[in-house]
Order: C-alpha cells, then sequence, then structure tokens
C-alpha cells in the first residue's frame, strides 16, 4: 500500500494519535537541538573562528526521526485507547 492510500484510510483516531506522537517528537528534537546548540557555544566561550550552528530542515527531520520511532513504539497503543475513549 502507497503512503498517500495509507494516510487515507487511516480513521480520525488514528491521525489525530499519529498527530500527537509527531508534535511530541518535534518538540523533542527542538530541544535537543537547543540543548546541544547552548553546549557548543558554551564549548567554544570566546572563540572568534567558531562555527555558528544553524538548524536547517534536513537536520531537523533528521533528529525527529528516531524520536519518532521510540514515542511511537512506546507510547502509540496508550494514546490511541485514550483517544477513542475521548471520542
Amino acid at each position: 500500500m502507497k503512503f498517500g492510500h495509507w494516510l487515507n484510510s487511516l480513521g480520525f483516531v488514528e491521525f489525530f494519535s499519529l498527530s500527537i506522537v509527531l508534535g511530541m517528537s518535534a518538540y523533542l528534537a527542538n530541544l535537543s537541538f537547543l540543548i546541544f546548540k547552548n553546549w557548543y557555544t558554551i564549548k567554544q566561550k570566546d572563540n572568534p573562528y567558531a562555527e555558528e550552528i544553524r538548524k536547517s530542515p534536513f537536520l531537523f527531520i533528521a533528529i525527529t526521526i528516531p524520536f519518532l520511532l521510540i514515542i511511537y513504539s512506546i507510547l502509540y497503543r496508550h494514546i490511541h485507547t485514550l483517544i477513542s475513549k475521548i471520542f
């Protein structure tokens, strides 16, 4: 099954659960990037030749995907049952 067909076959509960998991992983990716940037700035101190770390979309996605897989494998069933009880 193609990705587009799979997305169209999702119900509201499954789609909402995946949106929650994606939001959590994006937040953790952003937080980990900020922590790494802060650590790098502290280590470089007053080095005028230090590289500036910028967040690119590719870097953000590369950090988000592992978080997405971990959170999905741990929390998906719990979130799905909770949302199905609410709706």
